[in-house]
């Protein structure tokens, strides 16, 4: 049969394949020669023809002359299986790179054509272009790669959203640091595959961490709990770096670590196999509250989705040790601060705003009120039938309002300290108190409540009552033998200026007699002025007077009686004719400039200068200045706040000189209800300087 193939019955072949998009060539079988070919085909072997010195392969050439490049003895070899074995070949998508250094996919087909006998006497080379189905699907391989790996992105931060917000869910419920830690260890165990995992809480004041909780902690030999139930600062090791760095510690795989000299081989992690290791220190703010650790059974990355999990988890786990770490302090303060109030003696309540009623009764305050503190506490203040008494009065007549009157008062917004205020117990008993109050407000300054503190004082009232009785007694009953001692006194010596049989002895007897009476009926006075002021029986009785002249016939009097003493008057702003318009008790004023002046004569050195000066200033022309000032033993400066309390006597006082400690007292009560001042400078060893201020009669 002739080698060509015959295509008489196909008029339109040559077109048919000249124009389709498939290359197609045909090769006789014995020399695998190319005998025609389409012209898809040839632009297919010209691109891939990269030789210049050999022109392209044609029809009329050889396979067999292509023999000398891999490519050539590749395809003879195909051709020659293909007509031994009279099978097609394919061969998918091989890549070709053509003249212009551009890649190609083609996927071709060697076809034998049989003759009549069977025996290949062609091949048919079909070749399809499949670049673009190749790099469509490579784009699509590549997108869904792509795609794999964001879903797979999502995944783990869906994951460690999911830890972080169940950890914040359900720690948010508890201000128990035992259970925060037990939440979280339960979220780390159920969420990842961790050999261990444990928190330890921070202990700045023992520079320490203490274990707070751990899984599966039977896996650890005993050595290895007992290293991690307390871990002081300077034995911390691979997790130092978390008391002043706020990135996690990982390593990413300690065996590895271990091989390499980094971590030691006898590490109780290292011998429970741990690959992966992550240490999140727990921060709140500037304070350490803590860290997690967790173990993992492989490998780990510092950008893995475990590390990214346990940090988000440790903000939320540090946040809340810290609110459980302040509560249990405030829980720890108040439990200390209820033992403190407690054992006060004074009675302490806390009503609240909202009800009026009291959440807090000490026990002093019980034993005041008769009542146990389970009737007090919470209940409104005006649903106590036992507050339902009459208003008590004092012996003065003064009105004492109910207790609870106080209360209310306090939760008005008002505050006072010492307030008395009565009490009456359901038996009938009736107490009188001391009553100061004060309100409570929030951060916001909200009112939310009040403190009030109650002090049994009917022991007192009652021993106060008793020595006024003593007082107004003693005073009534010794005034008359006084009396009659200084009446006597003074006749007798009235007669010893008239007569002169009188020996020594008896004239200085005489002379003892009246000036001690004279100062005994003072110190009844005193006595007496005293109970008055106690009993607000002090009453002044005010009169214009000019107090320049008021206070020079008190120094004339005072410097002609003592002779032991050299005497100033100084006066500034003013000249000794003016006249110091004043409206005051003269009795009571002279009374306190010769307190004053006797105490700079009887406390100074015989031949010191006392100094008495009166200033009106320009500045302060509503009131005038007198001072007193001597060169005595002065007044130690831990005296000095206390120096006007009734019976106070300062320490340095020779005990031989007379006096109960109440002529201060007189004196400050007397100038504070002219409405002035009276104060003191001293130095002890130095001297003193007494200040009294008093309103000109203008001003009052």
């Amino acid at each position: 049969m002739d080698s060509t193939v015959s295509f008489k019955k196909y008029r339109f072949a040559n077109t048919m394949l000249e124009y389709t998009a498939a290359g197609m060539a045909i090769f006789d079988a014995q020399e695998l020669r190319l005998l025609e070919a389409n012209t898809p085909y040839i632009d297919f072997v010209a691109a891939i023809h990269t030789s210049q010195d050999e022109p392209p392969f044609a029809p009329g050439a050889s396979l067999l002359d292509c023999q000398d490049s891999e490519g050539g003895r590749r395809i003879v070899s195909i051709c020659r299986e293909v007509i031994a074995s009279k099978q097609p070949h394919h061969v998918k998508e091989e890549m070709n790179v053509n003249a212009l250094g551009e890649i190609t996919y083609w996927s071709w087909t060697l076809t034998p054509i049989l003759d009549e006998q069977g025996n290949v006497t062609h091949i048919v080379q079909t070749l399809n272009d499949v670049t673009a189905q190749v790099e469509a699907r490579q784009q699509a391989e590549e997108a869904r790669q792509q795609l794999s790996h964001a879903n797979e992105v999502l995944e783990k931060e869906r994951k460690r959203l999911e830890v972080v917000e169940a950890v914040a869910r359900w720690v948010r419920e508890t201000l128990d640091s035992a259970r925060i830690g037990q939440i979280a260890m339960d979220i780390i165990e159920t969420h990842f595959d961790t050999i261990t995992a444990c928190i330890h809480t921070a202990h700045p004041e023992q520079r320490a961490f203490k274990l707070l909780c751990a899984s599966r902690p039977h896996d650890f030999a005993p050595e290895g709990l007992k290293l991690m139930d307390y871990m002081p600062y300077e034995q911390l090791g691979l997790t130092k770096g978390v008391l002043t760095q706020h990135e996690p510690i990982v390593v990413e795989d300690l065996q590895i670590a271990a091989e390499e000299g980094r971590l030691n081989w006898n590490s109780p992690l290292v011998r429970l196999g741990t690959r992966g290791y992550v240490c999140v220190p727990l921060w709140f703010g500037d304070q350490l509250e803590g860290t997690i650790v967790a173990s993992f059974r492989s490998p780990v990355s510092s950008s893995g989705p475990e590390v990214h999990a346990l940090v988000g988890m440790g903000t939320h786990i540090a946040a809340a040790l810290a609110h459980a770490r302040l509560h249990a302090t405030i829980e720890k303060e108040r439990t200390r601060l209820r033992a403190v109030l407690d054992q006060l003696p004074e009675g302490i309540l806390i009503a609240e705003t909202s009800g009026g009623a009291i959440s807090y009764a000490n026990p002093a305050a019980a034993q005041i009120l008769g009542i146990s503190t389970e009737e007090i506490t919470c209940i409104p203040l005006h649903r106590h039938s036992w507050l339902r008494t009459g208003i008590e009065t004092t012996r003065e007549g003064r009105p004492l309002p109910p207790w609870n009157f106080i209360a209310i008062r306090a939760l008005s917004g008002e505050t006072f300290t010492g307030k008395e205020a009565t009490v009456m117990q359901p038996d009938g008993r009736r107490i009188v108190t001391l009553a100061s109050c004060a309100p409570l407000y929030s951060e916001r300054g909200l009112m939310t409540g009040a403190v009030i503190v109650l002090q049994d004082v009917t022991a007192q009232k009652t021993l106060e009552q008793h020595k006024n009785e003593f007082f107004s007694i003693a005073n009534h009953e010794l005034r008359t033998p006084i009396t009659v001692i200084q009446g006597f006194s003074e006749i007798l010596q009235l007669r010893t200026s008239q007569e002169n049989s009188f020996d020594k002895l008896t004239l200085y007897a005489i002379t003892n007699i009246v000036e001690q009476s004279h100062h005994l009926t003072h110190l009844i006075e005193e006595m007496l002025d005293i109970s008055r002021i106690e009993q607000t029986q002090f009453k002044l009785d005010y009169t214009p007077c000019n107090l320049l002249s008021l206070l020079k016939h008190v120094f004339d009097s005072q410097s002609s009686v003592s002779r032991l003493h050299r005497f100033t008057f100084q006066l500034e702003g003013v000249q000794e004719t003016d006249i110091i318009p004043t409206y005051l008790d003269e009795q009571r004023i002279v009374q306190v400039f010769n307190n004053l002046i006797g105490n700079a004569i009887k406390y100074s050195a015989r031949d010191s200068t006392i100094e008495i000066g009166l200033k009106h200033a320009a500045e302060r022309s509503q009131e005038v200045l007198i001072w007193i000032k001597d060169e005595g033993i002065g007044i130690a400066a831990e005296d000095i706040p206390h120096i006007f309390k009734r019976f106070h006597r300062a320490r340095n006082v020779d005990r031989s000189h007379s006096g109960f400690g109440i002529g201060l007292y007189l004196v400050k009560e007397v100038v504070t209800q002219h409405r002035g001042r009276v104060w003191v400078d001293s130095c002890e060893g130095e001297g003193s300087t007494f200040y009294v201020t008093l309103p000109l009669a203008a001003s009052i």
